[in-house]
């Protein structure tokens, strides 16, 4: 009789889990979560309900938690789900994904606690996340050779460096925070592409003709030199008028995009729509900024058009990012839910609400509208997505 060697079953680790087996199963709960946390404590400080806890202007410290919070954990759940695919590498995952979530929370609660402990070392902390993201991604950036989505993430180490800087030296955070605006729009915009081509391509394959949407990449370049342009202006603090036609030449290039839209069924599906809207949000967002600053405008549109830029443009972007990946690495079809219908919705009410309720209405306080709707949109996402995040893919 033969003795059969039994093998030793392997231990399950818990970096098994299928919560880390992909970059959007961590990083998107997260950032949703995250949404919901800023804007709930942010709306309770400048309602004067809870006291800022920094030595500055509580504004500056809401745009930054949003930027290498919010909109820092969208970007790497991106770039850590959809650059692996790409690259033809090994999936971002396991205790490697687990270790770059620990980074950005370890970021976040040494953000809260910069009334605490020395700066240095609560924008030391913030700084490894960044920093561990572009050395898990470059390699494969660079063997895809998508090395244009490095500039972003290199972009936003700086702004953390000039943050750093600025709060240590001046008790400001006006450069940096001008950084992490241009990089997040231009990783937005450099990232719509792929998302669009499938999006658009899906909308146009009901039509006979073979139609078939290609975003031109002039188009996108230009746009991404005048947002650098328009960047680099702020950050240098020249005039105004310089900066309003730099701001008014990025609008024009943001909406000469939509050129390539523009095939009869390419809006058939509310992806599509939702994405179009993007590229309309960031147009008007740059527009009334040119506004303000040129004085063509009241002062108050320049105001009205960052939060056009980071409601409707950065917002809007990354939800509809969250939403797709989130769907089609999960293994469901682009079908999207009502519950997510009514999340797209909300947000884009929300910013509609922001930015051009002050300047329709000035009496109104449209604050609290704001906020309420845009925790609806990321509240109604984690409860459609975190069941799906936990378990494994389906097949649809």
């Amino acid at each position: 009789m033969t003795d059969v060697v039994r093998m030793p079953e392997q231990k399950a680790s818990f970096f098994d889990a299928p919560v880390f087996s992909e970059g959007f199963r961590v990083f998107f709960p997260l950032t949703a979560l995250y949404a919901l946390f800023s804007i709930a404590m942010w709306g309770l400080v400048l309602a004067d309900v809870l006291p800022v806890p920094f030595d500055a202007d509580p504004l500056l410290f809401h745009q930054y938690e949003m930027f290498f919070g919010l909109f820092a954990a969208a970007m790497a759940g991106f770039l850590t789900t959809a650059v692996p695919s790409w690259s033809n590498t090994p999936k971002i995952a396991g205790a490697e994904l687990a270790g770059l979530g620990a980074l950005w929370l370890a970021g976040r609660m040494a953000f809260w606690t910069l009334d605490i402990f020395p700066s240095a070392i609560v924008f030391g902390i913030q700084a490894l996340f960044p920093a561990a993201l572009l050395v898990v991604v470059l390699p494969r950036l660079l063997r895809a050779k998508m090395r244009h989505l490095m500039w972003p993430v290199l972009m936003l180490c700086a702004a953390q460096i000039v943050c750093f800087w600025e709060y240590t030296e001046l008790g400001v955070l006006n450069q940096g925070l001008a950084i992490a605006e241009g990089a997040f729009v231009l990783m937005v915009l450099t990232a719509l592409a792929p998302v669009s081509m499938v999006i658009v391509n899906d909308a146009l394959s009901t039509r006979e003709d073979g139609a078939v949407f290609i975003p031109r990449p002039p188009m996108r370049r230009a746009a991404l030199f005048c947002i650098s342009a328009f960047t680099l202006a702020k950050v240098l603090g020249v005039s105004d008028a310089l900066q309003g036609w730099l701001a008014l030449a990025s609008a024009c290039a943001v909406l000469n995009i939509l050129q390539d839209w523009h095939h009869a069924g390419s809006l058939r599906t509310p992806f599509s729509k939702a994405l179009y809207l993007v590229y309309w949000f960031f147009g008007v967002g740059f527009a009334l900024e040119a506004g303000g600053l040129l004085g063509v405008f009241s002062a108050g549109s320049y105001v009205s058009g960052q939060h056009m830029i980071f409601i409707g443009g950065l917002s809007l972007a990354t939800f509809m990012v969250l939403t797709i990946a989130g769907l089609r690495h999960a293994g469901y079809s682009l079908r999207l839910p009502k519950v997510l219908g009514v999340a797209i919705l909300s947000l884009i009410g929300a910013c509609l609400v922001r930015s051009l309720g002050p300047l329709l209405v000035p009496d109104l306080d449209v604050m609290q509208i704001a906020w309420s709707l845009f925790a609806l949109a990321f509240g109604l996402y984690l409860v459609h997505f975190l069941p799906i995040v936990f378990r494994e893919n389906v097949d649809v």
